[in-house]
């Protein structure tokens, strides 16, 4: 096996293992910090989703309820107005 002097003298780069494995243990980090803030980001989005669908739901809930008094008073004002 060549001996990093002998690898110099050829004009090959030389890389230190310790150096290659803190390189493969940052790019590790890295990559797991990365899939963990997706994940937390995802979650995020769900709890959001099901908020606005809630929100959603309400107000669809106070509209119908909105239409179905403005319906009664419709039919109260044309009862009032056959009298007249």
């Amino acid at each position: 096996m060549d001996r990093p002097a002998d690898a110099h003298r050829r004009g090959d780069i030389v890389v230190p293992r310790w150096f290659v494995s803190f390189l493969s243990f940052t790019v590790s980090v890295v990559f797991m910090g990365a899939v963990l803030w997706a994940w937390q980001i995802s979650t995020d989005v769900s709890a959001i989703k099901v908020e606005v669908r809630a929100q959603t739901e309400l107000r669809r809930a106070e509209l119908d309820d909105i239409r179905r008094r403005l319906s009664r008073h419709d039919l109260l004002l044309e009862r009032l107005l056959e009298r007249l």
